[in-house]
């Protein structure tokens, strides 16, 4: 009688298999991961940047595996890593109305649209800047264009003007694209994550996204600077939940399939600092 009790408790423990944390799923599919990535990027860096981004930020914990999977599919195939120095892409956690569930939304970063863009070899330079009240700063748009902006140097600047952004053209020709304070806000209001996420923790470089945003329907877009712009529209709120970006990465969901049922636990997975790979704050 205790053999046959033996026999089937060892019977299910072999059937009933541990959840996979999202760390295991990553390294399970790093080879996907790897096939996505541009050749310039490294793997194990990228996979590395998204744990730590999960690490740490505890609201991501509480979003779907598959959603979580998929936006940092959607950030490996445009090669924008999470490392907060980079300010690339973040993962952003939202309330999906549709489904009732908190998924997790890729969002680029000013900087990784502003490496987009030059990647594309048609903008030469580009840049975003932040203009406060103490600030020299004229713009002026029509026939004969300007743009002087001196920034105060002796002391505290004053309050926030606005922002702006500047692209040089292969063809030495510029563009540029200034936002009011108010208007910046009003896109912020619409956004799924206007109290958290990146508007809350890297508030001034989402205040230079705005205007750079804007400029973008101007510059000659490569696929994967477009790809950036829907996948930022999205997160915005500027795109239906119903409507999901368009890119490979709706292929690799067919070869994960069931594995994205992972737990969004990390904490197994989170780099020790001082391992010589990338540091947990900065």
């Amino acid at each position: 009688m205790e053999t046959a009790v033996m026999e089937r408790e060892s019977k299910t423990a072999i059937v009933k298999k541990e959840p996979e944390t999202i760390g295991s799923l990553l390294e399970k599919k790093k080879l996907e991961i790897r096939d996505l990535l541009p050749a310039h990027v490294d793997v194990d860096r990228f996979v590395k940047s998204a744990l730590l981004a999960v690490a740490r930020n505890k609201d991501l914990l509480k979003c779907s595996p598959k959603s979580m999977f998929m936006a940092i599919a959607a950030a490996a195939e445009l090669g924008l890593d999470f490392t907060p120095a980079k300010g690339h892409a973040y993962l952003v956690p939202f309330r999906n109305n549709r489904t009732g569930e908190t998924d997790v939304q890729f969002m680029p970063g000013y900087r990784g649209l502003i490496d987009l863009a030059k990647r594309s070899g048609a903008v030469k330079n580009i840049e975003a800047h932040i203009v406060y009240e103490k600030d020299e700063f004229d713009i002026r748009y029509g026939s004969e264009r300007k743009l002087i902006h001196v920034p105060y140097l002796d002391g505290a600047p004053g309050k926030i003007k606005g922002a702006y952004a500047i692209a040089w053209l292969d063809d030495n020709e510029w563009i540029a694209e200034w936002m009011r304070k108010d208007q910046i806000d009003a896109i912020r209001k619409r956004s799924k994550a206007a109290n958290a996420g990146p508007w809350v923790t890297d508030e001034e470089e989402m205040m230079r996204k705005t205007p750079l945003r804007r400029i973008a329907k101007y510059l000659p877009l490569s696929p994967d600077l477009e790809r950036a712009i829907e996948a930022d529209n999205q997160a915005v709120g500027f795109v239906d939940d119903d409507e999901p970006v368009v890119s490979r990465t709706a292929a690799l969901a067919e070869i994960i399939g069931e594995h994205t049922e992972a737990e969004p636990d990390v904490a197994a997975d989170k780099p020790e600092p001082g391992d010589g790979t990338l540091p947990l704050e900065g």
